[in-house]
């Protein structure tokens, strides 16, 4: 038998006994092993040796790193100790780190709770990844910029059930606005007429009641709760009846919860589709005015999308058959939209609601990002100025036994703190910002992490990245040197450019962001009052108009008109079929004087409205006469066409010539008609009259600035008296302008805040390392002042190098910003044109910021007394 100590006992003792116990130690026990080997058996002098091995498992033969090396959280409480001291030793720095990372933090949750919600749009449905719009392109026919279209045929439903095997369910839906009476009350609500296939493709949670039963019925009504509230109070609405305008009772059978914001229709009753005339005469149709549906359909999973597209190119022979019928100018090719892409990536005709925008996402992304940025390098552009201050609490440190791994454990620890406690307020402020955020961007984000746990496991990330990051480089640089050189404090000045390279690259890189922001902001807010200031064409100032949406208001139009102008106030009205601020009315125009057979048919925008629309709108006639009475024939066959229309027909004067079924009388200088991003087309403007009248339309009154409250009672009073049973708005048409750009106008203003939080970080930033450096060269500026150098020149040597550091972001920063809004302006038919002059101005206000902030502390050291300065050095 072996009759050796036992080998993995003395690895063992060799491993965690301290050095100068090592000797001793193994000797001694070699020596008892030896005694008990002449007294006892081998195997109970090796169990023997075993015990006095592990006995001296204890605190004072232990080595210093074994404890740490076997339980990481040994030191974690010291860690904590002296990053909790070091860190309000230095509240200076402390507090701009704090402030800088939980602004950027705030910033960085907001955007991304703004980013979430857009990304949510209608991912409430069940089946949202296999949901999907059938929509049309019409190559030639173009709209308002793009030729696709929402708006299809109603057959297309019924063909893709039977005929699609890939085709799991599919329905149509139409949008309508209706008129319900309750209780002596009446209200305009807007809901949908769908199929008996709704609740086959999208996911609606029903409180009570049947809704399949409900689409069955014609004379039955699905409510959201929302509007079972509305009508019926606390009680249950189901089997309750409730009138329209028309004097049918529909009776309610299903209620269902409200529809979220983040869907991309809304809407607060459902109905049968089957109660529309127009839907019935639609059902084998597809000739082109029947495009008034809107289709969705839910693949079965694993369907080849492509095929499905392929198949509907043109949806087999009986549907080609039926569009030959027509002889339609622009054939159809259908495709199909993802659901979840269509709040984002929809640029196409006729959509419902206001679509988002996914460039507005990644400029709030990036937004967010840069801030966070800007905050994570003033924490490394101070610790790393700091470095060379703590070099002789390292050197100490080391000195007195702690390994580089300690230290820097210890820097980390500091960053973690700082990060945590950042992390901490921006919670509680982002939450506390929410409401005020929603209101700037029109929105309703509930603050709830628990229910978006990829924006907690995000800040988790983000908070261990700037903690990492923002510690890591500070602690390798401060504990790389040995000692003896960290003891004397100068060691940092030998390295090439004491790491001054990479903070100088930092503050470049801050203040370039801060200004490109600050000029796309200033450019954003140019292109927005350009927008809102331009001379339209027409005058927007002291109208009011009302929309209306029924019949009774045309064949009343002319006593309407007679009450109304009783009003002193009230200068004079006109009725009209669109506001000139937005119109989406277009045809094709077909015959004029001088065409060939090589002209093609003219796309052409139309409005039709009565004699007073020019003089109410003060719009200027370039060529002719306006409208009159005194001409019969101008109510049938008068057209007043715009300059475009003119230059795109061909000819030099209008007046007299023949255009469609009738002839021209005048010619009205283009007027913006539609949103700056498009350009004027097109349009003709016609009388309205019992052939062409809608049952839609506007009043429009021009009126006295005096007594506004007196001339919109008096308007209210006319209305109730002549059209009792319905419901009206008055609105400005200054208001209904500028709610064309309200969401551009608010990202505007948030573009604006997030722009100055940008500037403020890496201004707090700049301030903490001009207090640092005044610190380093304290003992300078003394003796420098001692031999007479005034407060000028004190001034001017500490700021010089910053401030060059500023220019230069300046000189990066504008070509950026050039190009980016340049980029961003082409969206715009019509934009400002960008001025050098307003870059510049940008560059100086923000290397005069920075002045400030560098001249606040650089002139506080040169007016401080030399004696004192000298003396705490």
């Amino acid at each position: 038998m072996n009759k050796k100590p036992p080998k993995y006992a003395q690895k063992l003792l060799h491993w965690f006994l301290k050095t100068e116990l090592e000797e001793e130690v193994l000797g001694d026990l070699a020596e008892k092993f030896e005694h008990y080997l002449t007294t006892k058996t081998t195997f109970r002098a090796k169990v023997n040796y075993w015990y006095q091995t592990l006995n001296y498992l204890r605190p004072f033969a232990v080595k210093n790193n074994i404890l740490t090396d076997l339980n990481p959280f040994f030191m974690l409480n010291s860690y904590l100790k002296i990053a909790r001291r070091s860190l309000f030793k230095q509240k200076l720095y402390s507090v701009i780190n704090v402030i800088g990372m939980t602004i950027g933090m705030i910033c960085f949750l907001l955007i991304a709770l703004y980013v979430q919600y857009e990304l949510s749009y209608d991912l409430q449905h069940e089946k949202s990844d296999r949901i999907y719009r059938v929509a049309q392109q019409q190559e030639g026919n173009t709209f308002r910029g793009t030729d696709k279209y929402v708006v299809t045929p109603m057959p297309i439903a019924p063909i893709v059930r039977e005929e699609f095997p890939e085709v799991e369910a599919a329905t149509i839906i139409a949008f309508q606005r209706m008129l319900f009476k309750q209780n002596n009350q009446a209200f305009y609500e807007f809901g949908l007429s769908a199929d008996a296939f709704l609740f086959d493709v999208f996911t609606y949670p029903v409180i009570e009641g049947d809704v399949n039963a409900a689409l069955e019925d014609k004379d039955a009504i699905i409510l959201t709760e929302k509007l079972a509230k509305k009508y019926f109070g606390r009680t249950s609405p189901i089997g309750q009846t409730i009138e329209t305008q028309d004097k049918r009772m529909l009776v309610v059978k299903a209620v269902i919860e409200d529809i979220p914001k983040n869907q991309h229709f809304g809407f607060d009753f459902i109905w049968s589709i089957d109660n529309d005339q127009e839907f019935l005469e639609d059902k084998k149709n597809w000739r082109w005015s029947s495009n008034n549906y809107r289709t969705y359909l839910v693949l079965k999973e694993g369907t080849d999308v492509q095929k499905v597209v392929t198949k509907m190119v043109p949806f087999g022979e009986k549907a080609s058959a039926e569009l030959a019928k027509f002889n339609l100018l622009f054939e159809p090719k259908y495709f199909l939209q993802p659901l979840t892409d269509i709040h984002l990536h929809s640029n196409i005709n006729f959509e419902s609601g206001q679509p988002g925008d996914i460039r507005y996402l990644y400029l709030a992304m990036s937004i967010a990002f840069i801030i966070l940025l800007l905050a994570l390098i003033n924490y490394m552009n101070l610790a790393t100025a700091r470095t060379a201050q703590r070099s002789k609490e390292v050197g100490v440190r080391k000195v007195l036994g702690a390994q580089r791994k300690q230290l820097i454990n210890q820097f980390m620890m500091e960053a973690t703190l700082l990060t945590g406690v950042s992390l901490g307020l921006a919670v509680f402020f982002a939450k506390w910002l929410m409401p005020t955020f929603n209101q700037l961007m029109n929105l309703d984000i509930s603050f709830n992490l628990s229910d978006n746990p990829w924006i907690f496991f995000g800040l988790a990330t983000i908070a261990i990245v700037l903690s990492v990051s923002s510690g890591l480089y500070p602690a390798i640089l401060s504990t790389a040197i040995g000692p003896v050189k960290a003891l004397k404090g100068n060691w940092l000045k030998n390295r090439k450019g004491g790491g001054a390279f990479l903070r100088s690259s930092l503050v470049v890189g801050q203040f370039t962001a801060a200004i490109v922001l600050g000029i796309s902001s200033v450019v954003i807010h140019q292109q927005l009052q350009y927008i809102q200031t331009k001379k339209l064409g027409f005058n927007r100032e002291q109208i009011l108009f009302v929309p209306f949406g029924n019949q009774p208001y045309f064949d009343k139009a002319a006593t309407l008109r007679s009450e109304l102008q009783k009003h002193p106030n009230i200068e004079n009205i006109t009725i009209s079929s669109n506001l000139p601020i937005n119109t989406n009315n277009q045809g094709l125009a077909s015959e004029w004087e001088g065409k060939t057979a090589n002209d093609k048919q003219l796309h052409i925008y139309r409005m039709r409205t009565d004699y007073h629309f020019f003089d109410v709108f003060e719009m200027e006639l370039v060529e002719g006469r306006n409208f009159s009475p005194n001409f019969p024939t101008d109510s049938s066959g008068a057209y007043i066409l715009n300059e475009a229309a003119v230059e795109a027909i061909g000819w030099e004067s209008a007046v007299g010539k023949s255009f469609m079924d009738g002839r021209v009388v005048g010619v009205v200088k283009n007027f913006h008609f539609q949103p700056f991003y498009l350009k004027i087309k097109p349009m003709y403007i016609s009388l309205l009259n019992h052939n062409n009248a809608y049952n839609n339309g506007n009043i429009v009154m021009k009126v006295k600035l005096e007594d506004s409250q007196e001339t919109t009672a008096h308007i209210e009073q006319t209305l109730k008296t002549l059209f009792p049973e319905l419901i009206y708005n008055i609105n400005h048409l200054d208001e209904a302008y500028n709610n064309l750009y309200q969401t551009e106008q608010r990202f505007g203003d948030a573009f604006n805040i997030f722009t100055l939080i940008a500037l403020f970080i890496a201004c707090i930033g700049l301030f903490g390392l001009v207090t640092h450096s005044v610190l380093l060269r304290t003992k300078k500026i003394g003796i420098r002042k001692v031999l007479g150098a005034s407060v000028g020149n004190i001034v001017r040597l500490i700021s010089k190098d910053f401030l060059k550091l500023v220019v230069l972001s300046a000189v990066i920063a504008i070509p950026l910003a050039w190009w980016s809004m340049n980029t961003w302006l082409q969206d715009f038919a019509y934009r400002i044109d960008l001025n050098w002059l307003a870059f510049a101005v940008v560059g100086l206000v923000a290397i005069l910021i920075a002045f400030l902030t560098v001249g606040f502390q650089s002139l506080k050291a040169a007016l401080a007394n030399p004696v004192e300065t000298i003396q705490s050095e």
